[in-house]
Formats: structure tokens, sequence, C-alpha cells
């Protein structure tokens, strides 16, 4: 791999070198959201964002009352004093998870014990929820404290009136930008955003530019774009450095959850989306992948667990995953089991004698550079260590390739995680899914023709 693949990959990937584990000293203190509304949060993400005015002094049912009736759902109590919610659209208590509101305190959801005794006002935030306490309800705050519902209305500044300017940097926020359609608003990325290809094809005729690598964005280049929003990634120290320096010139920052799981990617996704004011394309997007996920884990079926090591590169001792990262989480959601699971909670470098330790049924190495032919393929096999051929992945043939856009899928923690789910899942268990159809399976290397090889992949709607 060449010094650049490997700073690519490296600097995408571990966001544990950078990751901040407590909140920074000295940060812009979040502020009250200008804009008023309720969420209505059924849980398992879906959830809808109501626009309320609260001038009139509503309370907590009366604004409940008010954001079913604009988007229609049927209401429905427990009691004839109509304080006790049962079903909302239909969608009724479930045991362990009940209807109530709750309100922000100091960036946490704070569940409300009498609803009818809350005044709200103008600038006011809250949420009625199916839920089984608090950390089971939409992040209300991105992950600095800010609320991000009052930047835009449907791709539209609320504060200019005009058509949104938006800059992501990190390539898995651009992704989840355009997921969401976002892209006709990206004004600046990152160097290492390429994708989807309208991305690429922007940056070639000028429509967007770079501002700075991932781990440093240029606060002058930012500034000079003149951006609405401004993404950043919350496991990243540069990104939250940013975010406070350029809240202090004004620019509006949303700065995402680490994504240690796909549950903290789909609450990303809604952040994304309601910042642009775009929530209710963040449910499709979010439901797409959750389908993908039940497909396959449903062609694979009650499998004993495979042990899996993924690296990040085909050196010695590589970087590979423990278990507080997305790509542990993936394996855990396909019948596999991660062997780092228990050594690290993050992005770590490994020994190739922990590895053969470990005895790996499966790897799956990272390639920056593309893969396209059998002879290339063994070529990487033959230079790996021999310590590394002495564990069953290497004697079965189960070591697979992710090389060029294909390395992309496992690197980015964004809306393309549902694909490396599916090829992810064949890798695992080629025989689940041959077993259907005897064509399904993936070559041992994967690179930019990747999408060839996905059938139960649910594309967004």
């Amino acid at each position: 791999m060449s010094a650049r693949g490997t700073k690519i990959i490296i600097s995408a990937l571990l966001l544990a070198v950078t990751l901040v584990l407590t909140p920074a000293m000295g940060l812009t203190h979040a502020e009250s959201d200008g804009r008023s509304g309720t969420i209505i949060d059924f849980g398992y993400w879906n959830t809808v964002w109501v626009s309320l005015d609260f001038g009139e002094g509503m309370n907590g049912y009366q604004a409940l009352d008010k954001a079913c009736e604009l988007k229609g759902y049927p209401l429905v109590y427990q009691d004839d004093d109509r304080t006790v919610v049962f079903s909302v659209d239909g969608q009724s208590n479930l045991q362990g998870k009940r209807w109530g509101m709750y309100l922000l305190d100091e960036g946490e959801w704070a569940l409300c014990d009498d609803p009818g005794a809350v005044i709200l006002s103008d600038g006011d935030i809250m949420t009625w929820a199916r839920a089984s306490g608090p950390d089971d309800v939409i992040p209300g705050t991105d992950q600095s404290g800010f609320t991000y519902y009052s930047y835009a209305e449907g791709g539209y500044s609320l504060r200019t009136g005009e058509k949104l300017r938006v800059i992501s940097l990190a390539p898995s926020l651009t992704e989840t930008v355009c997921a969401v359609g976002g892209l006709d608003y990206i004004v600046g990325t990152d160097l290492y955003s390429n994708y989807p290809s309208g991305v690429s094809e922007a940056k070639e005729n000028g429509t967007i530019q770079d501002v700075g690598g991932y781990s440093d964005p240029n606060y002058e280049w930012i500034i000079k774009l003149g951006p609405d929003i401004v993404f950043c990634e919350g496991g990243t120290g540069e990104h939250v450095a940013i975010a406070d320096k350029l809240r202090k010139s004004g620019i509006n920052c949303v700065v995402t959850y680490n994504v240690t799981t796909l549950e903290v990617l789909y609450d990303n996704i809604w952040m994304v989306a309601s910042a642009m004011g775009l929530s209710d394309n963040a449910n499709s997007v979010i439901q797409s992948f959750r389908g993908t996920i039940d497909a396959v884990s449903g062609v694979i079926g009650y499998q004993a667990s495979v042990r899996t090591f993924i690296a990040l590169s085909a050196d010695p001792s590589p970087w590979t995953s423990g278990s507080g990262t997305f790509a542990s989480d993936i394996i855990s959601k396909i019948s596999g089991s991660n062997v780092f699971n228990t050594q690290s909670s993050s992005w770590f470098m490994v020994s190739k004698e922990q590895i053969h330790a470990k005895q790996p049924q499966v790897m799956i190495i990272l390639h920056s550079k593309e893969i396209t032919s059998q002879e290339q393929y063994e070529e990487v096999l033959d230079r790996m260590d021999p310590i590394w051929k002495e564990t069953p992945a290497f004697r079965d043939g189960n070591i697979y390739l992710f090389s060029g856009k294909a390395a992309d899928l496992l690197s980015r923690p964004g809306p393309r995680l549902a694909i490396a789910a599916e090829l992810l899942g064949k890798a695992l268990h080629p025989d689940s899914f041959t077993g259907r159809d005897p064509l399904d399976l993936i070559p041992k290397y994967l690179g930019s023709d990747y999408a060839e090889y996905l059938t139960y992949y649910r594309a967004i709607a």
C-alpha cells in the first residue's frame, strides 16, 4: 500500500486517535434554538418534526394536539381527562415503551411528569416520544450541545431566505448530506469526499471547492465560501475545535456523534437532514438502510458466529477495529464475531502474533489500491507475513480484499454501510446466499464494481 493510501484510510477511519472523550473546556456555550417545534418520535428511528408557534402559551398536551392536527395523525388518550396518551397515528404504547413528553435540560432530554403544567414559548423545542426513557429518544442536540432545527426549511436558509450553502468536513458526512437530498446545497467538502459521482463532477467544474483535508480543515477557506451550515464529525478533535471557532464567527455548525454503532449513524442521518430542513427525507434513508440489514440477516438466519478480522492494510501489524466501532457492530449484525472485540473499544494497531493467536476464520482487508485481477490478488496474498498464513482464514481461502472504491464502504460511517453489510454477509456466510441463488456470491477481491454483487441492498427511495 502506498504511503498516501495508508494516510487516507487511517485518517478516515481512526477516529479514536483524535476522539473527544470529554467535553472540551472553553467552547462556545449551546444556545436555545430560535425556532419552535415539536418532535414526534415513534421509536425505531421513525421521527417527525413539526414547526409550531408557541407564542400563545401552549402547554405540552396542546402542543401535541396541534402537531397531530397539522400532520393528520389520530390522537387517542387512555383517560377521559386526556392526560395519558395511548396512541399517535395508530402507534400505541408498547411494553417498556410508552408515550411521554420530554424537554431539553442542558442538552439532554428529561421526562416531563406533568405536560399540562408546562407553558411553552417561542424558541422551545420539545418532543413527544414512544420510548423507554430519555436515552431512547432521538437526540435533541448535536454532540456539542446545540440544537439543529432552526437553520433551514426545505433546503432554504431561515436566516437569509436563500438556497442553502453547505460545507461538509468528512467523506461520510458528504455522503450523508447527499443521501438525504442535499447534494445541490454543497459548496465545499474535505479533500477526500468523492461520492456520489455528482460530488466529483461538481469539484471538477468548480461548483464544489476543497476546504482542506479530513484532519486539517482550513478556517479561512471555509469562511470565504460563506456557508450557512458546516457539518463536522464529533469523533475528530480538529472538527470540534473548528466548529467552535466558526460559531464564534457567526456560522452555524452541526457536530455529529462519533459513530460506534449503526444506531448512532441513524441519529446522525436524522440530524443532518433536519439541519437542512429535510427531516422527512431522513426516515426513508434510515428505513432503506434497516431494510437491507433485515434482509441480509434474514438470509443468513441462525448461523454459528464466524471469527472475523478486519485490517486496514495487509501490513504485518495493521490497524484493526475493537468493540466500540461501527465495523464491529456490522459484523455482529450478520452473525460474525470480531476477534478483537475484547482487546480495545476503538481502532488500534495489532501485532501479527496477536492475529495468529485469534485464529480468524475470515479476514477482511482494506486495500487503497484497486485490485482488478486474480494475479494482483494473489500477489497481495504472497506478500503476507508468514504468521498471517498460519490461520484458518488463509488456509481455507477466506481472505477478502475490499480495494479502491470498495474500501471506502468500510472506512466511512455513512449510508453506504448498508452495502458493506451485504457484501460482508456474503463473505462470512456464502452458503446461505448461494443456497438461494448459486450465482449470488462475491469474488475474493472487490473494487469499483462492487455494486454488481448486490442483491438485497435496498436503494434509498
